[in-house]
């Protein structure tokens, strides 16, 4: 079903090599355009229902309050030349938004906003609601634009407010890791509200994808988000690091950084096979073995060996099958020694995971999985 968006204007980013539209629509159209948005959201942050400032917003709603814009990454099949800057012919653009469709709208920024309109159009009835539906919302339509480069702009942008944790704005773009990892072969990921269990290779729920972008862009695998000086060190470490992917011109998915991670994850998901399907399926683990990825990539003397280590341990996995040459049997033996007495198992055991891996690509892999494991162990 088609909706109605009048293009008012588009800008080009320079520094993300993207085009945002300003628009407006109705309220009914752009309920219609986000159908399903909380929902697909609910591994974020909560909807905020219950506080006196979510009842006055929808108090004023029915007012006729003007909102600030809400901003939307979109998927859409262009028909005009975006690049073609004054001379953007904004009639055809506005007809090429209008055919985008709910699974291709993604909430940037404006959750509860947009859960504040979608709550009192149900509150409301007859001429009421009527008169409601029809009135304007703008809203900012960045358009067919990578995960990594939204993720920098958001990052950057909440940098010096910090209205919400990294963690946070990591999940509240989750839905658009969703789709830009979609194209990864045998990878499948499905959401909280879907009644799966992962039972074979390259099954992961979003979630955890989510978590594991993040380890991978701070390069930790134990956060105290508490810190709230730590917070603000890893919220400038995320945005030099997604801004170094940045600007590239012709980036696609595959270049991204952790898009290739995500794929290199699944393969060696795939090579171990079903019997060992509990291995990476353990959030702990992909914690370790994540953050551990993203800290030695960003490690100016040790970033070259990175992925032939990881190349190199994923042809052994495939080269063995049946075997143990990533010794999974010594891990889980390091794994049930530890002292639930005096450590927390689950830090305990992603710091494991996290220098045996960093040990494996410092020695080039050179040096055998066990050695690593043990290693691992004893620095914690």
């Amino acid at each position: 079903m088609s909706v109605n968006i009048e293009a008012l204007s588009i800008d080009r980013d320079d520094r993300l090599r993207n085009y945002c539209v300003t628009a407006r629509c109705t309220y009914k159209d752009f309920l219609t355009l986000t159908e399903g948005a909380e929902q697909n959201l609910q591994i974020q942050r909560s909807i905020i229902k219950g506080t006196k400032a979510y009842s006055t917003l929808r108090s004023d709603l029915k007012r006729g309050c003007i909102l600030p814009p809400i901003v939307l990454a979109v998927s859409v099949q262009l028909s005009t030349d975006v690049g073609a800057g004054a001379g953007v012919n904004l009639a055809q653009l506005s007809t090429d938004l209008g055919a985008i469709t709910s699974e291709g709208v993604y909430v940037i920024d404006g959750l509860q906003r947009t859960n504040a309109i979608r709550q009192t159009a149900r509150e409301l009835e007859g001429e009421e609601l009527d008169l409601f539906l029809r009135r304007l919302l703008r809203v900012e339509m960045w358009l067919n634009i990578p995960f990594g480069a939204i993720a920098y702009r958001m990052l950057l942008l909440n940098a010096g407010q910090r209205p919400m944790s990294v963690k946070h704005q990591v999940e509240v773009l989750s839905s658009k890791l969703f789709d830009d990892l979609g194209e990864i072969p045998n990878l499948d990921i499905f959401r909280v509200f879907e009644s799966r269990r992962r039972t074979q290779p390259g099954q992961f729920p979003l979630a955890k994808i989510a978590q594991a972008f993040q380890a991978w862009l701070q390069g930790q695998p134990n956060l105290d988000l508490r810190n709230t000086v730590m917070e603000e060190l890893l919220a400038e470490s995320a945005i030099e690091v997604l801004g170094q992917a940045v600007p590239v011109e012709t980036a696609s998915p595959s270049q991204d950084g952790f898009h290739r991670y995500a794929d290199w994850l699944v393969r060696l998901d795939i090579a171990l096979g079903v019997e060992k399907v509990s291995f990476l399926g353990n959030e702990t683990v992909l914690l370790g073995l994540s953050a551990a990825v993203g800290a030695m990539e960003r490690n100016d003397a040790l970033a070259k060996r990175v992925w032939p280590a990881l190349d190199r341990l994923l042809e052994e996995v495939r080269d063995n099958y049946g075997a143990d040459p990533i010794a999974l049997s010594t891990f889980e033996k390091l794994r049930q020694g530890i002292d639930v007495s005096k450590v927390n198992v689950g830090q305990a055991t992603r710091e494991m995971v996290f220098n045996a891996i960093k040990e494996y690509i410092r020695g080039a892999g050179d040096t055998p999985m066990h050695e690593c494991w043990q290693i691992g162990a004893a620095r914690f």
